[in-house]
């Protein structure tokens, strides 16, 4: 609604200014020829080509208030001083009316567009009316002189041609600064003030050389023209010499200018790498995929006639919209499955939280509402404040299509990257639900266009965007503990057994004992799997454990199906739903088994309906993980992952007690 009426203001202040120029421009024409003598007529007639090439030679100045925004400028020529003088001379029609024709050609030099030339029209009508008023009224109560001529004393036409002047330039300022307030949503008083300032010195040659023109024909023509031609040339190159000076003056200060924004535009950068790592230490991402959302999103914002500003914000909302997730924990967002409701919630909240650390940092462009509302869904079923359709800022309308189609195209620990033409369906699947159907029709349509221009940015040096290697501690500083000691890193707590069947304790008491007397790794590995059998089915085992010289999580013994392809097998840190449960020392039941293998055995392993992984823990020490797949089970239930934690719970026990042996 603010918008609407900053719109309806811009248009009703130079309409209002035309109609009323243009309505006291006919008046005073009406005047000039039904109540004024034919040889005054003439006179006003013959002066007006006079006007139009004095005009001819103006002194243009760009106005202060507007330096940073436009190219808006202020023209002095000397036609303001016959203009005036013909008010002192002729009265008031006989000067609105080479006033209005004046504001109009000069214009018309300039600018050809009508609506401006009018706009000026109707501003040199109305300023001079000012003026002629001002110079009337200074006459008559100031000097008890009235009427138009040349008897009057030079004094009081002097005087009354300064004021006269002064109410001019005073009224073309602002009406000037009224057209820019209503523009740009500037203040007008400010505005005003500043360009009445900038302005004021044109006042004294300006009444001057009217004054000048008074008193000479008083006399005869040609004392006017040899009086006047130098006076009006000395005041036309006296403005010159003013406005050269003051061209220096603001090309220093638009210099001063450019580097402070250069400087600043620095700082940003530097501010959003800095953000970058912090993104990067949190949640990995790659060059290429910031690059491609930021090209995407880039050509649709163009084609949607987005502004620069906005572009900008793109780009960095392309590299920071999920800055966010550094209040959310890894284990969460490392998940590799399904999140529970308590933990969707928390990853909520990193909408709000980006929003609120960009909002601490005075970006030129608006990036927080692109980093706040990339969750919001057009439907009006998003996060985190549900906004609807048009709602919904355009920027964080691109960013959540082209992102999405970039993100799902990447293998993630929770899920495998799709092909192409998989991620266009599902673009399109959610358009008009999801997704913005204007913005996913233009992003498809030109698809091809922006992905010809990534292959061609491959061949340039990749920007880094701040995204670079973490450190990583050296062996020494991991040995360090705080000094308030170690907490374990999961609670050594006992499952209640008094859930279990007498045949389960039975076959948990085998398990125990065969577990124990094993002689070696191997041995103790082969009787878990055999014993572990009788209490929690499963098609395929693996224990993974942490070799403690390299830190490297192996499967080192595997039983069932499938058991030789994955025994001996390497799983890096966070890989999978074993590397996960390693690293974060926390169970993962009755998910996709596919998210835990490497895509070579996916084909192979198409049977398993669902898995459980258990850590082996004690203390501190994290041994590895157990992982159970099953083709007969749609999942496993509470009572059956209690017995494997039991399980686990008795093997991590043993490892300890083996470590220690072997020390």
């Amino acid at each position: 609604m603010t918008n609407e009426k900053a719109e309806l203001k811009s248009r009703f202040v130079p309409v209002a200014v035309i109609v009323a120029g243009i309505s006291l421009w006919l008046l005073a024409t009406v005047i000039l020829f039904a109540r004024y003598g034919w040889q005054d007529q003439m006179i006003v007639l013959a002066l007006m080509p006079v006007v139009i090439i004095t005009g001819l030679f103006p002194n243009t100045f760009p106005l202060p208030s507007v330096l940073k925004l436009n190219q808006e400028k202020m023209t002095f020529t000397l036609s303001d001083a016959i203009v005036l003088f013909v008010a002192s001379w002729h009265g008031l029609p006989a000067a609105v009316f080479l006033a209005g024709i004046e504001g109009f050609t000069s214009s018309r030099r300039t600018v050809c567009r009508l609506s401006s030339n009018l706009y000026s029209f109707g501003m040199m009508s109305l300023a001079v009316v000012a003026a002629a008023t001002s110079l009337n009224l200074t006459m008559r109560y100031g000097f008890s002189e009235s009427g138009a001529g040349l008897n009057h004393r030079f004094i009081a036409v002097a005087v009354s041609l300064i004021i006269a002047s002064t109410v001019q330039i005073t009224a073309n300022t602002g009406i000037i600064s009224l057209l820019f307030a209503a523009r740009l949503g500037s203040p007008f008083i400010v505005s005003w003030r500043d360009n009445l300032l900038f302005a004021a010195p044109m006042v004294l040659p300006t009444s001057t050389a009217a004054s000048m023109m008074y008193i000479a024909l008083q006399h005869d023509a040609f004392t006017t023209i040899v009086i006047g031609a130098p006076v009006l040339i000395a005041i036309h190159f006296g403005q010159r010499q003013f406005r050269v000076s003051v061209q220096e003056r603001i090309n220093a200060v638009e210099q001063a200018q450019r580097e402070h924004i250069s400087l600043m535009k620095k700082a940003h950068h530097k501010t959003i790498e800095a953000l970058a790592v912090t993104i990067n230490a949190k949640d990995k991402v790659t060059h290429d995929h910031v690059l491609r959302v930021q090209i995407y999103a880039a050509g649709v914002a163009r084609l949607l006639g987005c502004s620069d500003a906005e572009i900008e914000a793109l780009d960095a909302g392309a590299l920071l919209h999920d800055i966010g997730k550094i209040a959310v924990p890894d284990y969460i967002l490392t998940k590799p499955g399904k999140l529970t409701a308590e933990e969707f919630e928390k990853m909520k909240l990193h909408t709000l939280v980006g929003a609120q650390i960009l909002g601490r940092v005075e970006f030129p462009y608006p990036v927080v509402p692109v980093v706040r509302s990339h969750h919001e869904r057009w439907d009006g079923h998003g996060y985190p404040d549900g906004l609807k359709g048009e709602e919904i800022p355009l920027t964080a309308r691109i960013i959540s299509v082209v992102d999405c189609f970039d993100a799902v195209r990447e293998d993630r620990p929770y899920r495998k990257g799709m092909t192409r033409q998989e991620a266009i369906d599902c673009i399109m699947s959610g358009s008009g639900t999801q997704y913005d159907p204007r913005v996913v029709g233009t992003f498809l349509t030109h698809l091809p266009h922006f992905e010809a221009e990534i292959q061609a940015r491959r061949s340039e040096p990749m920007p880094t965007f701040g995204i670079e290697t973490v450190e990583t501690l050296s062996e020494a500083a991991r040995l360090i503990a705080p000094a308030a000691g170690l907490a374990e890193t999961m609670e050594d707590t006992q499952t209640d057994r008094a859930a279990f069947s007498d045949q389960e304790l039975g076959a948990l008491y085998d398990f125990t004992q065969a577990v124990s007397k094993a002689n070696g790794d191997k041995e103790r590995l082969e009787a878990f799997t055999s014993k572990l059998a009788t209490f929690v089915p499963y098609d395929l085992c693996t224990v993974t454990l942490v070799r403690p010289k390299t830190g490297d999580n192996v499967v080192t013994h595997a039983a069932g199906q499938h058991s030789k392809q994955l025994e001996g097998r390497n799983i890096t840190t966070r890989e999978g739903v074993t590397g996960w449960v390693i690293a974060n020392g926390r169970s993962f039941c009755n998910t996709d088994p596919k998210l835990d293998l490497p895509p070579s055995f996916a084909g192979e392993f198409d049977a398993y309906q669902t898995l459980a992984a258990f850590p082996i823990i004690k203390g501190a020490v994290t041994h590895g993980a157990i992982t159970l797949y099953s083709c007969a089970l749609s999942e496993y239930t509470t009572h059956q992952q209690n017995l494997l934690k039991e399980a686990a719970a008795i093997l991590a026990m043993e490892l300890s007690q083996a470590a220690k042996v072997y020390r």
